[in-house]
């Protein structure tokens, strides 16, 4: 059995999915805004052993029959059944304890699973995530993490052109300090910010699933490519840039990754984060990279392999 834990509006997911009915793949589907009609029956006895039975509006499933699984949760804090409701509500913990479960049993099992929570959670920390890159052999961009105005205004000082984000997973839009911006510094105090000396060349997006390798040349208006005029086309990375995206996929023990390069006009190739929950389907639909395929064919074979980890 090949579970599917996500939005059903979700693209990414619905690819998969589409990818898997196709095969005829045995799958259950379980929508993430269904998560407050969802338990998990958990019982152990000498005589039947260990069991775990997720239920879900009638249906039940069996957890040991799950091969393989690919998660896309959602805060469930920001759905509608959540709305005027305390973070304390009934509602509110019965649905948290179910997802936190879910995800233990899976992050504990024999399943395949794209991807598990642990190794998806050096996303949430991008001073850890560019240690791991550097060590992995990428280069990486001059980069200075402070909540101290006189640093950051020596950093400014000492590079023309520099971007902020986030240091943590939320998603930021990624922009050029500005001399408003500068204005504004002494506010890193209350938040320590990433600001990393800009990179020019052409960017890629870059998807790996387990060893195939899947790239895209991005040319943008926009610093930001996600916001602006955007166009998309596949290529194919050299060699030793392929083996080092497959090689920190595999040590950071994701199955599927969405990595974020840069190509400069020399030849050079950098790198700035590593995605275990990529939104691929927006590069597929726009170069034709057959990710959804890849990943699909994936939980398929390990589903009849037995699951291996």
């Amino acid at each position: 059995m090949i579970l599917l834990w996500g939005l059903t509006e979700d693209s990414p997911m619905n690819m998969v999915h589409e990818e898997l009915v196709q095969s005829g793949a045995d799958i259950f589907y379980l929508d993430h805004r269904d998560i407050f009609n969802c338990e998990i029956e958990h019982t152990y006895s000498k005589e039947k052993g260990e069991r775990c039975l997720l239920h879900n509006r009638g249906r039940i499933l069996d957890m040991k029959d799950v091969g393989a699984a690919y998660i896309r949760p959602y805060n469930f804090r920001e759905y509608e059944e959540m709305q005027g409701r305390n973070i304390d509500d009934p509602v509110a913990i019965k649905a948290g304890g179910f997802e936190m479960y879910l995800t233990a049993w899976l992050d504990a099992s024999d399943a395949y699973v794209v991807n598990r929570s642990a190794p998806s959670a050096t996303n949430n920390s991008k001073p850890l995530q560019l240690s791991l890159l550097r060590q992995a052999g990428f280069k990486i961009p001059e980069t200075l993490i402070t909540n101290s105005a006189p640093e950051a205004k020596h950093f400014l000082k000492a590079n023309s052109d520099v971007i902020f984000k986030s240091i943590s997973g939320v998603r930021s839009i990624v922009e050029k300090v500005s001399a408003a911006h500068e204005l504004q510094l002494d506010d890193v105090q209350w938040c320590p910010t990433l600001f990393q000396k800009v990179v020019p060349g052409n960017n890629y997006r870059v998807h790996v699933v387990n060893d195939e390798v899947f790239a895209v040349r991005i040319e943008s208006d926009r610093l930001d490519y996600r916001y602006g005029n955007t166009t998309m086309e596949a290529e194919e990375l050299p060699a030793e840039i392929a083996g080092k995206c497959c090689k920190i996929t595999s040590s950071l023990g994701l199955h599927l990754s969405g990595i974020d390069l840069m190509r400069t006009p020399a030849g050079e190739w950098y790198c700035f984060e590593v995605n275990p929950s990529p939104a691929y389907s927006y590069f597929e639909m726009n170069s034709g990279v057959p990710v959804s395929k890849a990943i699909a064919k994936a939980l398929i074979q390990a589903n009849k392999a037995g699951a291996p980890l």
